[in-house]
């Protein structure tokens, strides 16, 4: 059996990730996926086709978690994810590749405001999914269904659904039905105090904020490795993240082999912008890259990293995360791997010793999707749903 591989893509400023464990369930994370109309872009949705799994020809995915609705975030969603009634998907549909969700991770702070037509789809898409059960659909558990909605409610009320709820401390361990004795993810965010703006961008510091963990055997004490995504999280959400993480006593929860930086690597996480106004870190963000463990690496899903105004991506964040983890353990996707002009996925393999340094892919728009990987049923909470 293969091992579980977490692949990062290169996106530009964007992210896209694909999680497959060793039974081949597969996750993805955001997506970004861009017109292939250049000699330059890496071609995300031929690879995703030939990672994922096919049932009936169909190919799917087994969940799919959206961090956010900013369209660097869900680009693509409406063109390349099939959304409808899973019964109804088509031999056109299949024709055109697309992708089935089986479950749905939602965020009701998604509700709040709409600023795109993937953010829309996404948005009815869920709604489709929530009314089947409010009408307790005997479909409402069928593939292509199910929903997961994480987080608390703002403008818009779910609290009739808390069945199908998960909130910040929460350990996830059954994905798209089926139960995961190796992998599980820690949810971190977004907090009921979310649902108030936090800073200039409500809609980046309500990102969905998870670890991500992996053992190799169900007896193993501690985890193989650990994954962080917070999407465009900031300063100020990492900062709650910290201080309820450390109250509640799950401080293994902040720690880290692998840490997707938020907003592309952008100084947001560190202090407000402009950076050249608010030159200092924050002591909080500094001490969330201290949960690192040994040779943990910084992933910054963005363009190339220059020392200009084009940003994200900030050079100064570049500099604060490589004090942390050594020039060598940061990796851009953009520049990491260049094959015939194309930028590569970074693709890491998990093992028992933990995660393995990933090797430069040969070839272009190929990388084979990984197995997958998971982690033993801990039931444990921030204390009693306060967040």
């Amino acid at each position: 059996m293969a091992n579980a591989t977490i692949k990062y893509y290169p996106v530009g400023n964007g992210d896209t990730s694909l999680i497959t464990l060793e039974d081949k369930t597969t996750i993805v994370v955001d997506c970004n996926i861009r017109n292939c109309d250049n000699d330059e872009t890496y071609d995300v949705k031929k690879d995703l086709l030939q990672s994922l799994q096919y049932s009936n020809g169909i190919p799917y995915v087994d969940v799919f978690i959206l961090t956010h609705g900013d369209q660097d975030h869900c680009r693509g969603f409406k063109k390349h994810f099939y959304q409808g009634a899973p019964e109804k998907y088509s031999e056109s549909d299949k024709k055109e590749g697309l992708i089935r969700v089986d479950t749905m991770w939602f965020s009701p702070m998604i509700a709040e405001e709409h600023t795109n037509d993937d953010e829309d789809a996404y948005q009815k898409e869920a709604e489709r999914r929530l009314s089947l059960h409010r009408s307790k659909d005997p479909k409402k558990d069928n593939a292509g269904n199910r929903i997961k909605i994480i987080g608390y409610d703002g403008s818009t009320d779910y609290k009739d659904l808390d069945h199908l709820r998960a909130k910040p401390g929460d350990i996830v361990d059954r994905f798209n039905d089926r139960n995961q004795v190796l992998f599980s993810i820690f949810i971190h965010a977004p907090f009921k105090e979310h649902l108030e703006a936090l800073g200039d961008d409500k809609k980046n510091s309500t990102s969905i904020v998870f670890q991500a963990r992996f053992k190799k055997t169900s007896y193993q004490q501690d985890f193989s490795t650990l994954a962080m995504f917070g999407g465009d999280s900031d300063h100020t959400s990492w900062c709650i993240i910290l201080e309820k993480t450390k109250k509640y006593k799950n401080e293994h929860a902040l720690k880290w082999d692998l840490f997707l930086s938020p907003h592309h690597c952008s100084w947001s996480f560190f202090n407000d912008r402009p950076q050249e106004e608010n030159p200092d870190p924050k002591d909080t963000s500094l001490e969330v890259l201290n949960y690192r463990r040994n040779n943990a690496k910084v992933i910054a899903s963005s363009k190339k990293i220059l020392n200009d105004e084009d940003n994200p991506p900030h050079y100064e964040a570049k500099r604060e995360y490589v004090k942390k983890v050594t020039d060598g353990n940061f990796l851009n996707t953009t520049t990491y791997n260049i094959v015939n002009k194309i930028p590569q996925p970074i693709v890491f393999e998990v093992t028992s010793q933990g995660i393995v340094k990933p090797k430069h892919v040969e070839g272009s728009a190929k990388v084979a999707g990984g197995a997958g990987l998971g982690i033993v049923n801990t039931t444990s909470k921030y204390g009693n749903g306060e967040v």
